[in-house]
């Protein structure tokens, strides 16, 4: 079976950084990583599966590219993260208008939306409603279901008119169920100075006003514990760190030492660090918090939109409510206000549900075969994999450490810069060709003017 995933890049397959990071196949977040690898983890049950990846964001959709996909694939799915948001609404269109010509089954698993934490009801609010029934329309032509992130937006699907356990199902986010029924057991830790604390969160939030009090809680623990580290998802702030180039001076409230950034280019190394080295997780980026529950790691989620507390909530992942944040609020305090093992209730009965979702979608899993000496076809391909580990932050480097990162990123820089140049060129060809014609148009209809006053 030949399965075409919506991804920025194969999840299983080991890149080097350079290439990873200067030619973004991040799909702009690492997070993005984390569900396409477990739902690879779950779907590869034979050496017979074979999973390509597409960046839809980079490929030309049309007609002849449908075909292509209709005669080479069994299946398309399609995950998708807070795809209902008013900066996205193209990107929807352009994957509607594609999934109405491919002939072969497609499926959604995993979408969201993204809106403010408020009681403001998300269709009354949001500007492409249509759109989103046109996609919704689109896929469950070629699907019986779509699988969605949380009950926030199940509550917006079933404003337009679609149908819960009918139209949708709420399924969470794949990369919970990276290792199936059971969740790795939560760390038994005791938090002091020197526990390694990962703290995630945008860079943004360090200019906006409204995020202040968090911005200032992060900075006062952060002192507090010398060991911490600081995940950076987002492609932008992993260039930052990458090259000493690409550092930024315009962080003048800085929430974290830049020297204590650390980042990652695949989901075993991501994991694999968290259950070795972390003690505690926080922060607001829920892809940051899943990376620690996968490890072990007691996290907890500060939620600032609907599409973190949403994943948050069904998971059950410790949520710390940012109005909470006061002053005086400690690390210690947020520690010991929440529950940690709560992320394992009712896991089972989730994960459960996400099978019968896939099942219902027409695809087997990993669960439903029994394999030799009990090697999966993922821990097979895996296991030949040379991955990367923890990409530290260039000041954290040896010298040679730095110079190889830019022997490495040379090569790659200069051919984007070449492929940049090719396309200026052409551009100005154009440009030049187009300025000819209206020349030209111009001249025929001025010539025609006269003519006409000359005969009158």
């Amino acid at each position: 079976m030949r399965i075409l995933m919506r991804g920025a890049i194969d999840p299983l397959i080991a890149m080097a950084p350079a290439k990873y990071i200067i030619e973004n196949h991040t799909g702009g977040n690492i997070g993005n990583m984390l569900f396409t690898h477990g739902i690879a983890k779950t779907i590869l049950y034979s050496d017979d599966v074979k999973i390509d990846y597409i960046d839809l964001a980079k490929k030309k959709t049309d007609k002849k590219y449908a075909d292509y996909v209709n005669e080479t694939y069994d299946y398309f799915l399609i995950p998708l993260a807070n795809t209902f948001k008013n900066t996205n609404h193209e990107e929807l269109t352009k994957l509607a208008k594609f999934i109405k010509m491919l002939k072969i089954p497609c499926a959604v698993i995993g979408v969201g939306l993204q809106a403010k934490l408020n009681n403001k009801r998300f269709i009354d609010n949001y500007k492409y409603n249509d759109e989103v029934k046109e996609f919704i329309n689109a896929v469950l032509d070629k699907s019986p279901m779509i699988g969605l992130r949380g009950e926030m937006t199940a509550d917006y699907l079933k404003d337009l008119g679609f149908l819960p356990e009918q139209h949708y199902t709420v399924i969470g986010c794949p990369s919970m169920y990276t290792f199936g029924d059971t969740l790795p057991k939560v760390k038994e830790i005791s938090l002091n100075s020197d526990s390694v604390v990962s703290f995630n969160s945008k860079i943004e939030f360090e200019k906006n006003k409204d995020y202040k009090p968090f911005v200032e809680f992060s900075k006062r623990n952060m002192l507090e514990f010398p060991n911490m580290v600081y995940v950076q998802q987002q492609i932008d702030d992993i260039r930052m760190i990458f090259l000493d180039r690409y550092k930024t001076e315009l962080r003048e409230d800085k929430m974290y030492d830049i020297s204590k950034a650390i980042s990652f280019v695949d989901v075993p190394s991501w994991i694999d660090y968290f259950k070795e080295n972390v003690d505690f997780s926080i922060g607001s980026r829920i892809h940051g918090n899943v990376a620690a529950v996968l490890g072990g790691v007691p996290a907890v989620t500060i939620p600032f939109d609907r599409r973190v507390y949403e994943l948050a909530d069904y998971h059950n992942i410790p949520i710390f409510d940012r109005k909470s944040i006061k002053e005086t609020t400690s690390l210690y305090d947020v520690f010991n206000s929440v529950d940690f093992s709560s992320v394992q209730k009712g896991h089972k009965k989730r994960f459960e549900h996400y099978i019968d979702f896939i099942h219902s979608i027409g695809l087997d899993t990993v669960y439903d075969h029994k394999f030799n000496n009990g090697e999966t076809p993922y821990e097979k391909f895996t296991s030949n994999q040379n991955y990367s580990g923890v990409i530290k932050s260039y000041d954290a480097c040896d010298q040679a450490e730095q110079l190889k990162r830019y022997r490495d990123a040379f090569p790659i820089v200069k051919r984007i810069q070449e492929n940049y140049r090719n396309k200026s060129i052409k551009l100005e060809e154009e440009l030049k060709l187009r300025r000819h014609t209206i020349k030209w148009f111009f001249s025929i209809l001025k010539n025609r003017l006269k003519n006409k006053g000359q005969k009158h």
